[in-house]
């Protein structure tokens, strides 16, 4: 792994929301059934016990720069936001590498603590050693313009579930533990606020779900009930808008990425999922089984996108086939939990399947 430095590029240009149907009203939280503190979804000793194996020593790296103000650059021209300039595109992925190159680094880190075995402190160590460095710093608590702040809700949700990982490992000094979560939990809190005004559509959208996972997952972090139940609230949303027949009507708004939205909404969802599992909140089980039968629509749209097109009336955007990478991570915690078979020959196929978003190597971590 490389270390990365350096600050991000800073754009003015923010990433308008698609014009979409009016959001529903929020969704209440329910209390989730537990008692003690919130549980990770990962079960790290578990996993080392199944799957763990001799690893070499982690890389010494260079301390990563740590970035406070998250700027991005807005690369969709059209109203439904369904198509991309290809060189604005480019430079948000040049303003981001900074950013998005930490992130792979402590999830790394954060995998080899959970595969090594034996038990190796010293990917732990390291993990902690530089979020402790970027929240000493305050990194990601300064100015985001409204792509930045996309960006730093991603980062944080990657960010909170790697922490899940090593949150209990024994080298890890307490006072190091104590100075993560706080900034872990303070990045939740200015992120949530956007979030609450239901005037718009990113509050009921996939954005929204991408910021509950990661808000929820820094509540279970940090042992912070209001916030654990707040992303909670943002997985409601979302499970209460799936119809009958399995889709998100925001998510069909985006014309010809009606696929590739549905695919990108269900994977935070299903990730909220288990942390609600793990916490006495059955997500799976609302509305009906919803987040159920919008996986059953994404599995089927993914095997055969004409479904996606004959719904939308566009041509979708190609995705791969068979499906990999980021498109597909959100199905091994699916896959472990339902046992979908449509989902079997992808997954031997594609494995091992990372999502940073999602907090690493999900083969590793439900496999």
């Amino acid at each position: 792994m490389r270390g990365i430095a350096g600050a991000l590029i800073v754009s003015t240009a923010a990433c308008a929301c698609a014009a979409t149907p009016a959001p529903l009203p929020a969704v209440q939280p329910a209390a989730p059934a537990v008692t003690g503190g919130l549980r990770s979804p990962f079960d790290v000793e578990a996993r080392r016990a199944r799957i763990g194996r001799a690893l070499p020593a982690p890389e010494a790296v260079p301390a990563a720069a740590p970035i406070r103000d998250v700027a991005g650059v807005s690369f969709y021209v059209d109203d439904s936001k369904s198509v991309a300039d290809p060189e604005l595109k480019a430079q948000n992925l040049a303003a981001l590498a900074p950013l998005r190159g930490f992130v792979a680094e402590v999830t790394a880190l954060a995998d080899g603590w959970m595969v090594s075995r034996p038990a190796d402190a010293r990917y732990a160590d390291r993990a902690a050693e530089a979020l402790a460095a970027w929240a000493d710093s305050g990194a990601l608590l300064g100015a985001v313009n409204r792509q930045g702040g996309y960006e730093r809700e991603w980062t944080l949700g990657s960010l909170a579930l790697a922490y899940l990982k090593i949150r209990d490992a024994p080298s890890v000094p307490g006072p190091r533990q104590a100075a993560i979560q706080r900034w872990l939990c303070a990045i939740a809190a200015v992120v949530r606020p956007p979030y609450e005004r239901m005037d718009r559509n990113s509050s009921s959208n996939n954005h929204a779900y991408w910021t509950g996972l990661a808000v929820a997952a820094a509540g279970v972090a940090c042992q912070d009930r209001g916030h654990f139940a707040w992303g909670l609230a943002r997985a409601r949303i979302g499970i209460a808008q799936v119809g009958a027949d399995g889709l998100l009507p925001l998510e069909m708004a985006r014309e010809r990425l009606a696929l590739h939205y549905h695919v990108f909404a269900l994977a935070p969802l299903v990730m909220l999922a288990e942390l609600g599992v793990a916490n006495g909140a059955p997500l799976y089980d609302e509305n009906d089984h919803a987040l159920r039968r919008l996986a059953d629509r994404v599995i089927a749209g993914l095997a055969d996108p004409t479904i996606f097109e004959k719904l939308s009336g566009f041509p979708q955007e190609q995705l791969t086939d068979p499906p990999r990478k980021a498109d597909l991570a959100w199905a091994e915690p699916y896959f472990a939990r339902f046992h979908d078979q449509r989902l079997a020959p992808w997954l031997a196929a594609a494995r091992p399947l990372r999502d940073v978003r999602l907090g690493g190597d999900l083969t590793a971590a439900f496999e």
